[in-house]
């Protein structure tokens, strides 16, 4: 797929380039990115964190994170040199400040002690996980107390009349197989039976996180020009600007535009197990 010119579109915002060293760099400087360092607080802080960066793939997040300084323990199941363990660990030569380390293993038996991690970031993982609940529950054992874990772009489906056509229209699972999605409610329970207390539940449209390739950009532009449409370009202009605005729009997408496997990510700190 990386060297067949009709999957160019899909190879680069999948992050699946064949130098991953240039998926990383693009990663790290993404708007995704960004928003994932400002949710964790990365850009204040002056400590060096220990992260897990679990279902690492080809290692563009293991990268980002190092980048900023920290320590971070990529772990997949997949030793693969291009789209496993073996890319990302061509990374760990190109870090200067931070550090990161392989580790080839499943979310459900994690060869960590408790509470090791500051923080967990699984990117489009907890999905893939052979047993929800016990991937969750491992994430909770290594994690410190009072310590994050950031699950993004998960898919959601509604039913099984959802998560087939979802799996029949995913051009990867076509490819390769291995595509999953649960509804939002055993992705929220999981959650919080394996002792995270969930910040927040970000929607489809309600952060660039989810709805990448999107920029912020291209999604307030597509508002505008229907505004436009509507009621001409000097009150579109106007109406923009307020803050609300966004918000509400933002909102309508999200409960609307319920297409199969869409993305919705979970912002959760460590707590009280139920």
């Amino acid at each position: 797929m990386q060297n067949q010119p009709e999957h160019s579109e899909l190879v680069k915002f999948s992050y699946l380039d064949t130098d991953n060293f240039n998926a990383a760099q693009r990663f790290t400087l993404s708007e995704e990115f960004a928003e994932v360092a400002k949710l964790l607080k990365l850009n204040n802080s002056p400590n060096k964190l220990k992260i897990l960066d679990l279902g690492c793939g080809n290692g563009i997040a293991s990268y980002a994170f190092a980048y900023l300084g920290h320590d971070v323990s990529s772990v997949d199941p997949n030793p693969s040199e291009d789209l496993g363990l073996g890319a990302t660990a061509r990374l760990a030569s190109r870090i200067n400040q931070g550090s990161i380390e392989t580790f080839q293993a499943f979310a459900e038996l994690l060869p960590f002690t408790d509470s090791t991690f500051d923080i967990i970031y699984v990117r489009q993982a907890l999905h893939h996980f052979s047993s929800l609940q016990k991937g969750l529950a491992e994430c909770s054992r290594v994690l410190k107390a009072k310590g994050l874990l950031l699950a993004t772009r998960e898919h959601v489906t509604d039913n099984e009349k959802e998560l087939k056509a979802f799996l029949e229209s995913h051009m990867l699972h076509k490819m390769n197989g291995g595509e999953n999605a649960y509804p939002l409610n055993i992705y929220t329970s999981s959650i919080e039976n394996s002792g995270f207390i969930i910040i927040n539940c970000f929607t489809p449209f309600a952060t660039v996180i989810n709805h990448f390739p999107i920029s912020n950009t291209e999604l307030m532009d597509y508002l505008f020009q229907l505004l436009k449409k509507i009621l001409g370009g000097r009150i579109a202009s106007f109406i923009i600007n307020f803050p609300y605005v966004e918000i509400i729009y933002r909102y309508i997408l999200s409960h609307f535009y319920k297409y199969p496997g869409r993305l919705y990510s979970f912002l959760c700190v460590k707590g009280k197990s139920k």
